[in-house]
């Protein structure tokens, strides 16, 4: 009996993977840079389907992928990394260090690359890099093969654990097994991935077993776990915060952007429309990444709130815009217009009319915004707060003092506030064995096995 119960547990090949998510992905080419709606869903399909030259363990640590090993000149200047051997690209041809030179060039504005010997290349800088392996690691840069002739039906080949075979923008995707992975062949046979499907649907979908793994919102989170679902969070890795459009007439006087930020009661948005995951939050950086953001605090101070709005005599009535298809900003959105409702702010509450992110003006005042920054390390998520946020650039820097000070200074506008930063939540299906994602939520799906269903 002991024996069959190992042999119940043990891992083994073979099943369909399916995945439901919210995010309708246009491209999965890494020269295109994903909507802020698509970001983390693209970079979890990108890291299994291609591979970096190095790549971060979960505690942030950098590890090999495609090179094998580096090294460096005391100043981190130039860097020599030999890459692994018979590393295949999907369609079976063999991966070149020719093939790594085109992906890595312009890694960045100050570095040269070039081909050191057959099974290597170097990266010359001119200012010390001692960041560049975690910078290799989450910049957007894969190493990819294009289509010759670029078309809508032709797809990339990476030399990841999965391979794309079906690709519908924006729809579905189907990913299979890399037979000839560097690193093993993953247990699934195949994934299926259906995107645009609503929290919502994602739950019942899983209730009723026809999906596997399902990205959902707090609120179904907490319903699939109290009824003995398993839920995988990830730290805190989105940033939901409210962005006034400083060019509206509005929103000009900052007494009133004061007056708004203080009448916001975040722990309640954390506590109430979180279902308690997450943080609410001052900083625009989360805790985890920055080690600071205590000391921006989440504060509410209707009485302030209060006394700012009497001294404009009659505030504007204000434009609260969210996005139609984000469940939690809309709740978000009412939340902040009831509290600004206690100190004498009237706002306007409607979703954003559609195709809005090409839009110049929106025709509101101010908006629910939802920003990735997931690092893992601090150079990385001022990036992204550059790209999503227009934060001051403070990409290479060492210093989480001198982040901080840009921070400040960044918020003192009142242009954006933050409210909270939400974790990535995942219901996971019964079949799904030995999950495992790292804490900022890249998802390691070569190392998951599906228990064989009973007759």
């Amino acid at each position: 009996m002991a024996v069959l119960a190992v042999a119940a547990t043990r891992p083994h090949y073979g099943g369909t993977l399916r995945v439901e998510v919210r995010a309708r992905v246009s491209s999965l080419d890494p020269s295109d840079w994903p909507d802020v709606a698509e970001a983390g869903t693209i970079l979890k399909f990108r890291e299994i389907i291609f591979d970096h030259l190095v790549r971060l363990d979960p505690n942030g640590r950098p590890q090999s992928a495609l090179a094998l090993q580096w090294d460096h000149d005391p100043p981190y200047r130039n860097w020599l990394f030999k890459l692994r051997p018979a590393v295949k690209w999907h369609d079976g041809s063999a991966l070149t260090a020719e093939d790594v030179l085109s992906s890595l060039a312009g890694i960045a504005p100050d570095a040269s690359v070039r081909l050191a010997r057959a099974d290597a290349v170097e990266i010359n800088l001119s200012e010390p890099r001692p960041d560049l392996l975690t910078m290799l690691a989450t910049d957007s840069r894969w190493v990819i093969r294009r289509p010759a002739v670029p078309s809508s039906e032709a797809l990339p080949v990476g030399t990841g654990p999965f391979r794309l075979t079906v690709w519908e923008a924006g729809r579905r995707a189907i990913l299979e097994a890399n037979e000839d992975y560097w690193g093993g062949r993953p247990f699934i046979d195949r994934i299926e991935i259906q995107m645009g499907r609503s929290s919502r649907d994602q739950l019942l979908d899983l209730e009723l077993d026809k999906s596997d793994l399902a990205e959902l919102e707090p609120g179904e989170a907490r319903r699939a776990q109290q009824e003995g679902k398993k839920i995988w969070s990830s730290a805190a890795v989105e940033l939901l915060s409210l962005r006034f459009d400083l060019t509206k007439p509005a929103v000009q006087d900052r007494r009133l952007r004061e007056a708004v930020a203080d009448s916001i009661d975040r722990a309640a948005i954390q506590k109430v429309l979180l279902q308690n995951y997450g943080d609410a939050t001052g900083s625009i950086f989360p805790k985890w990444v920055s080690g600071y953001a205590f000391l921006l605090p989440a504060t509410t101070d209707l009485g302030r709130a209060r006394q700012l709005s009497n001294e404009m005599g009659t505030p504007p009535t204000l434009k609260l815009g969210y996005d139609a298809n984000d469940a939690l900003a809309h709740q978000t959105a009412e939340r902040i217009a009831v509290n600004a409702r206690d100190a004498g702010i009237t706002m306007q509450v409607s979703p954003l009319p559609q195709g809005w992110r090409r839009m110049p003006d929106t025709g509101t005042d101010l908006r629910v915004a939802r920003t990735r920054i997931d690092g893992p390390t601090l150079d990385a998520a001022c990036r992204q707060a550059g790209s999503g946020l227009a934060f001051p650039s403070c990409a290479g820097v060492d210093s989480p003092e001198q982040v901080y000070g840009d921070e400040r200074k960044f918020l003192e506008s009142l242009a954006e506030v933050p409210l909270v930063y939400v974790p990535e939540l995942i219901g996971l299906g019964p079949r799904v064995k030995d999950w495992s994602a790292t804490p900022w939520g890249a998802w390691q799906l070569e190392n998951v096995w599906l228990e064989a269903q009973k007759p």
